[in-house]
């Protein structure tokens, strides 16, 4: 159980920061007029790579999934 805790309490830390990502990322793909594919097409190798690891890191799935739903509920 310690394991689990520790897991669901970096991910309650790690959302704020998961969300400001997600708003950003979003924000500027509003701001350039591109879809997601040419956003990410736009991007250097480096850029791809870190959004990699931001976005498909096991250690920030829930965090990230939290976030995502967090967006689309004020979004409505």
């Amino acid at each position: 159980m310690g394991a689990l805790g520790a897991y669901l309490l970096l991910s309650l830390v790690l959302v704020p920061f998961q969300y400001r990502y997600l708003t950003g990322v979003k924000e500027e793909q509003i701001r350039c007029e591109q879809n997601q594919s040419e956003y990410y097409n736009s991007k250097s190798v480096t850029e791809q790579i870190l959004h990699v690891n931001t976005q498909g890191n096991p250690l920030f799935i829930l965090a990230n999934v939290m976030a995502y739903i967090i967006y689309k509920l004020k979004q409505k």
